[in-house]
């Protein structure tokens, strides 16, 4: 199953963050084989969120054959088989319950043949893997991301509570009519209870069931762990908290993972 996390504008919905702490949070409750992967191209957030970067190297000690542009070269050379995707992560969590793909090095829209390539590995992936989670390049028109979209079983819209926004991405609902008829989640981000904009505002603005928006507040705990490149680890410390915004935080990853879950051909549940 391939779940695709994506905004309409950059660096509004905290896509690569609720990416992250779903991945990490699916990670530590199932035992789902999940491959973590993004088609960003100017900084790959998520990559940054989930270990720390050396501080002698600039590029995450990857080896040079190692992610994304070594399995397009393979694909391309007819030589990559499912079972051999794994071999080319860094595992987060053993027995590939969380394996990240890390991205291109190039820094720079894929070309043409590239985009297509990543399409194939990534039906490739899905003969390994229980589950994909695609940090998706926000907008429609880069590096593929209308057609990973379209390939995705279900799509989490990460938004916030700016009415530009919203009204933007009802515009594209008009214009994508599949971005309606898919299994749909809404993360609101950094949420204030106090706008005037709540869930309830936003599922019916989208006609959605209330129980498919999901709200999570601002913590300064999560953002020192983004900071860290610590998030897997906060997660572990704190999915069982009761206390303050992780209490809420907490309450609505455990709902959204429920759901993504419940969507997977395996019989994995969340305790």
């Amino acid at each position: 199953m391939q779940v695709s996390f994506w905004s309409n504008m950059h660096g509004q919905g905290a896509t690569s963050t609720t990416t992250a702490a779903v991945a990490s949070f699916i990670a530590q409750n199932t035992a789902l084989k999940t491959l973590i992967a993004h088609n960003q191209t100017e900084k790959n957030a998520i990559e940054g969120y989930l270990f720390k970067k050396p501080k002698q190297s600039n590029s995450f000690g990857r080896l040079n054959n190692q992610g994304i542009d070594a399995l397009l070269r393979l694909v391309k050379n007819g030589r990559l088989k499912p079972e051999m995707i794994a071999d080319y992560t860094y595992s987060v969590l053993k027995n590939h319950r969380m394996d990240l793909l890390l991205g291109s090095e190039k820094k720079q829209i894929m070309p043409q043949e590239d985009q297509e390539l990543f399409l194939s590995v990534l039906g490739l992936a899905k003969e390994f893997y229980d589950l994909i989670i695609l940090d998706v390049h926000s907008g429609i028109k880069v590096n593929n991301s209308l057609s990973l979209l379209k390939n995705s079983d279900i799509i989490v819209f990460c938004v916030n509570q700016n009415s530009l926004l919203l009204d933007d991405l009802a515009a594209l609902f008009n214009e994508y009519e599949f971005l309606g008829q898919k299994q749909a989640a809404f993360v609101l981000a950094r949420y204030e209870k106090n706008s005037g904009i709540t869930g309830a505002n936003l599922a019916r603005k989208f006609g959605i069931k209330r129980n498919y928006v999901f709200e999570i507040p601002n913590s300064s705990h999560l953002l020192d762990a983004l900071n860290t490149g610590r998030v897997y680890e906060y997660v572990a410390f704190n999915r069982n908290t009761k206390r303050g915004e992780e209490k809420e935080i907490f309450s609505a990853l455990n709902r959204l993972c429920e759901y993504i879950v419940e969507g997977c051909d395996k019989s994995c549940r969340l305790p």
